[in-house]
C-alpha cells in the first residue's frame, strides 16, 4: 500500500512539473517583456492554445507583492493642502485608499513616497493629474468619479511599472493624441469608459512601443469619428505589437471605415489593416449606418464570417429601416447587400433636385433619379462613378440636338459625361428628333425613347445596338436615304425585333420598312449599261495600279530581261574606244579572294585569253585620286566584275562607288555588261543596292559553289563572247604607257609614279 501511495505521488509531482514548465516558461517571458520579475502567471493560462497563452498570461496575471503598507490622507486647510500621512510603520511597498472623500488636487506630498504601489482615490473630486510621473513604481491608479478633464499625453511618462489606470466615470473632453505611442512600459488595462469624448485619434487606439496590452476601454463616451492630427502613417518596417481588445462601444460612431478613411488614419493600402490581426475592436451598440461604406467590408469578410463567434462581432445596423437591428455578420453570411446604399448630395455631383444612389452590390451602379421635375435640359454634371444609370423620364425635353451641341462645347468633359452611362432612360417626353452627334459614346447603354413623337431617324443612330434601344412603334415618311433601315432593325425571328418598329407612310397605307422597295422608297434605279462601264473603269484602274506597283517593284529585273531582248535583236552598235575589256570590284580586303583572283582568275583571263585585266588593288597607280581613276578606267572598260561577299551586306564607301558606275554604263551602253559571281552564296535581299540583287532574282550570275567546270573558264567564256561581238570594230592597240599618257595625262606631274603590287 506504501509503494502504491509513493508511486502516486511520484506521478503527481511529474503532472505537475510537466504543466508547470511551459508555464515557468511563458512567466519568464512575461516578466522578460515587461521588466517585472514579480508577475505571475495563473494555471488556467496554460490550457489556452499556444498563440493565446501569452496575452492569458499578461491580462490574468497577479503581482506577488502583498505586504503593503497603508497609507492615509489628512486634510489641513479645506482639501486644499492634503497631505499623506504612513501610520503603519516603514515598508518597502504602500498602498493608499482614500474613496469617495473631497479631494481636488493629488496630495502635496505624493512624490516623497517613492514606494506607492497602488493608489485609489476614486470618486473625489481630483482635476488635474499633475504629480503622479515621479512614482515610478506605481502599479495600480485608481481615480474612477472624479472630475479630470483633459489627459496629457506625457502624464504617465517613464512610469514603467504601471499596470491598470481607471479614469472612468469623469469629465475627460480632450485627450492628447499618442498617448498610447508614448507608453513605455507595462500599462495592461486603461479605463476612459464613461467620459465625455467627443473624438478619438487613431494613436490613441494603437500601441507601437509595447507589444502587448489587455483593454483600454473607450466605450460610453460621446466619440463620433476618428482622427490622425499627427497624420500617422503605418509604414512597412512599423511594428503595432500583438495588441489587445480596444473597447469602443455605445459610442456615437455612424460611418464605416471605407478605403478612403482607411488612407486618412495611416493605412495608405487596405490590406495593412491585416497588421492589426491580433486586436480586438469592440463597435456594438453605435448607430451604425449599413451604407455602401459596409459592402467593401462585407465583401472582405466573407472568408472570414464562418470563424466570427466572438460576441464583440455582433454589431447591429441603426439605419436605413430596412436593416435596423440586422447583424452585420448576418448581412455578411446571407450576402443581403442589395441595400446597402449610399445617398449622394449635390457636393457629390448628384444633379440638383435630383436624387442619386450608389449602389455597389448591383453592377456598382449609381442611381440618379430625375424624373418628374419638369426639366427641360440635361444635367450638366453627373456623379464621378463609373456605371450611372439615369432616369429622366416624365419630363419636358424636347430638343436632344441643342442639349448634345450644348454638352459638346465643353469636349473635356463630354466623354466622361456620356461614356460611363449604362442606362438612359427619357421617355414619356417632347422629343421629336433624335440627336445626330455624339450617340457613339452611348453604343453601350440602353436607352428608352418610349413615350415621345419621334417622327424620323438619322443615320448617325446606326452606331448603337438596336437591341439596346426602345423606340416602340415609329410612323414616318419613308424616303430613299432610310433605306440602311432595313439593314439595322432587328430580324423577325430576334428576340429584340419589338424594340424599334419603323412604319412608312406610303399610299395612304403603313408598311414596315423591311417590306418596301427601293422604287417604293423613290431611289434612282441606276442603268445596267452604266453599271457594267463604271466596273470596267474600276477594274481597268486597279489593273494600272498592281501593274504598275509591280513594274515598280521589279524595275530592275525588268529593266535587264530587256536590255538583253534589246541587245540580242538589235542591227547596228556603235564602235567604243576601250582601254580593257575587265574591271574587278572586290572586297580588296579579304585575303581569300585576293589569293583566287591572283592564283586562278587573273592567269586565266589574261593568260589563256589575253584580256587587259583592271584589279584596282593591283593597277591603281599611286598618287591619282581613286575616284578620278576609277571614273576614267570605268568608262572606258567593256566588262564590269562585281564578286559579292559578305561584307558586301552593308554599304562601303569604294565599293557602293563602283557599283554606281558600273550601273551608269551598263545602263547607258548596250556593249557594256555586268558579271556578277556570288562568292558567298549570298541572298538577294542581302545585297545592299537593289540593282544588284535584281541580277541573283532572275539567276544572272555565277554561282561559286558550281563545281561541274572551272569557273575561271566560264567566266571568261563568258567574257570572250561578248568581246568577240566587238571584233568587227577596229580596237586601238595601245601599249600601257601610252594608255597612261593619254589617258592620265596628269601623271607626269606626280615625281612619285610608280606601279601599286597587291600583296598575295
Amino acid at each position: 500500500m506504501r509503494i502504491i501511495i509513493i508511486f502516486i505521488t511520484f506521478i503527481l509531482k511529474v503532472f505537475i512539473l510537466i504543466q508547470a514548465l511551459p508555464r515557468n516558461q511563458i512567466e519568464e517571458d512575461m516578466q522578460s517583456f515587461f521588466n517585472r520579475s514579480d508577475l505571475r502567471c495563473p494555471v488556467k493560462c496554460n490550457k489556452r492554445p499556444t498563440l493565446f497563452k501569452m496575452s492569458c498570461c499578461i491580462c490574468h496575471s497577479k503581482s506577488d507583492i502583498d505586504n503593503l503598507g497603508p497609507l492615509a490622507i489628512v486634510d489641513k486647510r479645506n482639501h486644499y493642502g492634503s497631505e499623506i500621512v504612513n501610520y503603519g510603520g516603514k515598508h518597502e511597498f504602500y498602498a493608499l485608499n482614500h474613496r469617495h472623500g473631497h479631494l481636488e488636487f493629488m496630495p502635496g506630498n505624493t512624490c516623497s513616497f517613492k514606494g506607492l504601489f497602488m493608489i485609489d482615490l476614486s470618486f473625489n473630486q481630483i482635476k488635474t493629474l499633475d504629480t503622479v510621473s515621479c512614482l515610478k513604481n506605481l502599479d495600480t491608479l485608481m481615480l474612477r468619479g472624479n472630475n479630470i478633464q483633459y489627459m496629457h499625453n506625457n502624464t504617465f511618462v517613464n512610469m514603467r511599472f504601471l499596470r491598470i489606470v481607471d479614469l472612468s466615470m469623469n469629465k475627460i473632453s480632450l485627450m492628447d493624441p499618442g498617448f498610447l505611442f508614448t507608453m513605455n512600459g507595462s500599462l495592461f488595462f486603461l479605463n476612459l469608459s464613461f467620459n465625455e469624448m467627443p473624438t478619438l485619434d487613431i494613436t490613441n487606439a494603437i500601441a507601437t512601443k509595447q507589444e502587448y496590452f489587455c483593454l483600454v476601454d473607450y466605450s460610453h463616451n460621446s466619440i463620433k469619428s476618428l482622427t490622425n492630427d499627427q497624420t500617422w502613417v503605418l509604414k512597412s518596417n512599423s511594428t503595432v505589437g500583438h495588441g489587445g481588445m480596444v473597447n469602443l462601444s455605445n459610442n456615437s460612431l455612424t460611418s464605416f471605415f471605407d478605403v478612403n478613411t482607411l488612407r486618412f488614419l495611416g493605412f495608405e493600402h487596405p490590406l495593412l489593416i491585416g497588421r492589426l490581426m491580433f486586436y480586438g475592436f469592440d463597435l456594438r451598440d453605435n448607430k451604425w449606418n449599413c451604407d455602401c461604406k459596409v459592402f467593401q467590408f462585407a465583401k472582405a469578410a466573407e472568408r472570414l464570417v464562418q470563424v466570427m463567434t466572438r460576441d464583440y462581432f455582433d454589431v447591429k445596423c441603426y439605419s436605413p429601416r430596412t436593416l435596423k437591428d440586422r447583424l452585420i455578420v448576418t448581412i455578411i453570411r446571407d450576402r443581403q447587400y442589395d441595400n446597402l446604399i449610399c445617398n449622394l448630395s449635390f457636393a457629390e455631383k448628384c444633379p440638383p433636385k435630383c436624387r442619386c444612389i450608389y449602389q455597389p452590390a448591383v453592377r456598382n451602379r449609381t442611381l440618379i433619379d430625375c424624373s418628374d421635375l419638369h426639366l427641360t435640359r440635361l444635367p450638366r454634371i453627373l456623379p464621378d462613378y463609373n456605371v450611372l444609370e439615369v432616369d429622366l423620364s416624365n419630363n419636358s425635353l424636347h430638343n436632344l440636338i441643342n442639349q448634345f451641341d450644348h454638352i459638346h462645347m465643353h469636349r473635356r468633359t463630354i466623354k466622361n459625361y456620356f461614356e460611363r452611362i449604362r442606362f438612359l432612360n427619357v421617355s414619356n417626353n417632347h422629343i421629336q428628333i433624335l440627336p445626330r452627334s455624339n450617340l457613339f459614346y452611348l453604343r453601350e447603354a440602353e436607352i428608352d425613347f418610349r413615350g415621345n413623337k419621334i417622327y424620323s431617324l438619322h443615320r448617325s443612330i446606326a452606331v448603337l445596338n438596336p437591341c439596346n434601344i426602345y423606340l416602340d412603334t415609329i410612323e414616318m415618311k419613308c424616303e430613299c436615304e432610310d433605306i440602311w433601315l432595313q439593314q439595322w432593325l432587328p430580324k423577325n425571328d430576334s428576340k429584340c425585333n419589338k424594340n424599334v418598329q419603323v412604319l412608312c407612310v406610303f399610299e395612304k397605307q403603313l408598311i414596315a420598312i423591311q417590306y418596301m422597295t427601293k422604287k417604293n422608297l423613290g431611289c434612282r434605279i441606276p442603268d445596267t449599261n452604266v453599271i457594267w462601264i463604271s466596273a470596267v473603269i474600276v477594274a481597268a484602274f486597279i489593273t494600272v495600279v498592281l501593274l504598275s506597283a509591280f513594274m515598280f517593284s521589279f524595275r530592275f529585273e525588268i529593266f535587264i530581261i530587256g536590255r538583253k531582248f534589246l541587245k540580242h535583236f538589235r542591227c547596228t552598235s556603235y564602235p567604243l574606244t576601250l582601254y580593257y575589256d575587265v574591271y574587278i570590284a572586290c572586297n580588296e580586303e579579304d585575303e581569300k579572294i585576293r589569293l583566287w583572283l591572283t592564283t586562278y582568275l587573273l592567269p586565266t583571263l589574261e593568260g589563256n585569253n589575253m584580256l587587259k585585266v583592271f584589279w584596282p588593288c593591283r593597277d591603281s597607280e599611286i598618287g591619282i585620286p581613286r575616284e578620278e581613276e576609277m571614273i576614267n578606267v570605268m568608262s572606258h572598260t567593256q566588262t564590269f566584275i562585281i564578286i559579292l561577299s559578305e561584307e558586301y551586306k552593308a554599304p562601303i564607301r569604294w565599293n557602293e562607288k563602283e557599283w554606281k558606275h558600273a550601273w551608269h554604263n551598263y545602263t547607258h551602253d548596250l556593249n557594256r555588261e555586268i558579271v556578277i559571281i556570288n562568292y558567298d552564296l549570298l541572298e538577294a535581299n542581302e545585297i545592299a543596292k537593289r540593282y544588284l540583287g535584281a541580277f541573283l532574282r532572275i539567276g544572272q550570275f555565277i554561282d561559286f559553289s558550281n563545281h561541274k567546270k572551272s569557273i575561271e573558264n566560264e567566266i571568261a567564256s563568258l567574257i570572250t563572247k561578248q568581246d568577240n561581238n566587238l571584233k568587227k570594230y577596229e580596237r586601238k592597240n595601245f601599249s600601257h604607257s601610252q594608255i597612261d599618257d593619254e589617258k592620265f595625262p596628269f601623271l607626269k606631274q606626280y615625281p612619285l609614279y610608280s606601279e601599286f603590287r597587291c600583296k598575295k
